[in-house]
């Protein structure tokens, strides 16, 4: 398995631990489903968590729809095609959700993927992408409970102006499980759909370009169908798990032998370049929110009783000119509880080709990517398969 590189969890202090408020007694509450650490492609994390405006085909789709209809550079043809295969592997760090709680719980199986598919016909684009997570843990008590979620996207894009401008909707179905292995309750088993949308601006010939993305808040009602919410094994269950809004605006800078926005004539660009991109995201409140790890232990631990800012900066240079591109980057995530600090995040990432063959008549290369994002008490890596752009 590979692991993030010990140098990042020297970088930061271990924060005192949070207190929960107090146990739980009513179900006047929901589970406040915000992820502050990025988990999104191998580039988004390799630099940062930042993805607005450097979002471009397959990479991207999970933080701008508009990626679906933004076109490589070489992609001059009327019909193109990506993919992206993600295996994330959170094998060091036991706060998740920068919690603060003091975790005397194993975690046991732990990982996650992401996968996309992405087809551009003229100035439209379309794509499918899929992610799901599974978290086991081991209670102080003896109990094992079992995480897993699932969410899916349908995404529909359009360039505009020659491609100068872009702008792309998904619909989301998502689902989330919290069950009790043991005795086979689910604690929490709820799925809902929502919408997303997002816009790029690549001027023509320039060597910039601005990303904008929104997601209204998702809001799940718990099926109880199973269990007496008010007594299900000694939980008080939530009445509902709540995804807040985010809303993001980013802007990323190319340096390069050529202009960034433009077609190119030949089937890659292989020349020496440096990317550097930034990105604010806002997610706003949940009333009366519960932390995940909290409500595990049967504790009210208060999260997201306010909007929260995250900052996000990240760098991408072409090393080796089609055939090695290396990545950094460092993010800001708030906290969303009362007594706890927000964390620094330092992550890195590499691509590197590693085979070459003709379709119908069209090259293509494979490449081969890594990335890794450390923070106080958290670690995660992936491993990326993809074609090369």
């Amino acid at each position: 398995m590979i692991r993030p590189a010990g140098l990042f969890l020297l970088l930061f202090a271990i924060a005192g631990p949070a207190r929960a408020a107090g146990p739980i007694t009513d179900r006047n509450y929901g589970i406040d489903a915000y992820r502050g650490a990025a988990v999104a492609d191998y580039r988004v994390i390799g630099m940062g968590g930042v993805s607005l405006a450097t979002a471009e085909g397959a990479v991207g789709l999970l933080a701008n729809p508009a990626a679906a209809a933004s076109r490589p550079a070489t992609a001059s043809n009327w019909f193109f095609w990506d993919f992206l295969l993600d295996v994330y592997t959170p094998a060091i760090g036991v706060d998740s959700d920068n919690s603060g709680i003091p975790q005397d719980r194993v975690i046991g199986k732990t990982g996650a993927f992401n996968a996309g598919l992405v087809g551009m016909f003229g100035g439209w684009g379309t794509a499918i992408t899929l992610t799901g997570q599974v978290r086991d843990f081991s209670l102080p008590s003896g109990t094992r409970a079992s995480l897993s979620a699932a969410m899916g996207r349908l995404t529909l894009a359009r360039s505009f102006a020659e491609g100068e401008w872009i702008a792309g909707a998904s619909v989301l179905v998502g689902g989330f499980t919290l069950k009790l292995p043991s005795s086979g309750v689910d604690l929490v088993n709820t799925a809902n759909w929502s919408v997303e949308a997002g816009a790029l601006w690549r001027p023509h010939e320039q060597n910039v370009r601005v990303g904008v993305s929104f997601r209204p808040r998702i809001l799940a009602r718990l099926d109880t169908t199973g269990c007496d919410p008010n007594d299900c094994l000694g939980y008080i269950l939530p009445e509902r798990v709540e995804f807040p809004w985010t809303a993001g605006a980013g802007m990323a800078v190319r340096w390069g032998g050529t202009p960034w926005n433009q077609t190119v004539a030949s089937d890659f660009r292989d020349e020496k370049s440096t990317i550097l991109a930034a990105d604010l995201i806002v997610t706003g409140p949940v009333a009366n929110g519960d932390g995940l790890d909290a409500f595990l232990e049967k504790q009210m631990q208060r999260s997201g009783g306010s909007t929260t800012a995250s900052v996000r900066v990240g760098a991408e240079y072409e090393w080796i000119p089609g055939w090695l591109r290396v990545r950094g980057g460092a993010y800001w995530e708030p906290t969303r509880f009362d007594d706890v600090s927000g964390r620094l995040h330092v992550t890195a990432g590499l691509d590197v080709r590693f085979w070459s063959f003709s379709l119908w008549g069209s090259p293509y290369r494979l490449r081969a990517s890594l990335a890794g994002d450390g923070a106080r008490r958290y670690g995660n890596t992936l491993l990326s398969l993809g074609f090369w752009h």
